[in-house]
């Protein structure tokens, strides 16, 4: 509940922050699909692997220009996948078992557009775990880098933003050898400018 309480009150700081604005704004919504991995510093014997399966994510932006071509971008995010955790049992064979893993993200990028319909975004990540399940916690602080296209319509656009994301670069829970969520995926959605 206290997770639930603090983005609801970052929402609304960020929400508000548009009232005060003399620049261009952009709210954006947005879907996106990534090829994501567990990976560790180091391999472990008998700990099984990890499939990330049906990986997607569903978001909301908010983009304030603070000069020219750049922007400060601020989100909420919500990233949802399938696990599947096989171990060798020996002399069964393998045995699996699948899993969910759900994260609410809060991404805090700058945004640097540059020939009229590309822009790059980077940035931190603030990642909240809401399920329970056999990884190490993906809570924590992570970081994106993206390089996306853009086309407006008067006050509406179009964009694609290809990225690299990787999640508990500062865990909450620090483990040993601890897994971290790492994807490569692409977000599309529309924005619309006030």
């Amino acid at each position: 509940m206290k997770t639930a309480k603090f983005i609801l009150a970052i929402v609304i700081s960020i929400m508000t922050i548009q009232t005060y604005s003399q620049n261009s704004n952009e709210l954006r919504i947005y879907y996106g699909i990534s090829d994501s991995e567990l990976l560790r510093n180091s391999d472990l014997d008998g700990v099984g692997n990890y499939d990330v399966n049906n990986f997607n994510e569903f978001g909301i932006k908010y983009l304030r220009q603070v000069k020219n071509n750049f922007s400060i971008e601020f989100g909420l995010n919500l990233l949802k996948s399938d696990i599947e955790h096989r171990v060798m049992m020996w002399p069964e064979g393998y045995r699996t078992r699948s899993e969910k893993l759900e994260i609410i993200s809060i991404p805090i990028y700058g945004n640097y557009s540059f020939w009229k319909y590309l822009f790059v975004n980077a940035g931190p990540i603030l990642d909240f775990q809401t399920t329970e399940n056999s990884i190490d916690s993906q809570s924590g602080i992570g970081y994106s880098l993206g390089l996306g296209a853009k086309y407006n319509f008067n006050n509406i656009s179009i964009f694609l933003n290809p990225n690299f994301k990787r999640h508990a670069v500062i865990p909450f829970e620090k483990e040993n050898y601890h897994q971290k969520l790492t994807e490569f995926g692409i977000q599309f959605g529309l924005g619309y400018r006030f």
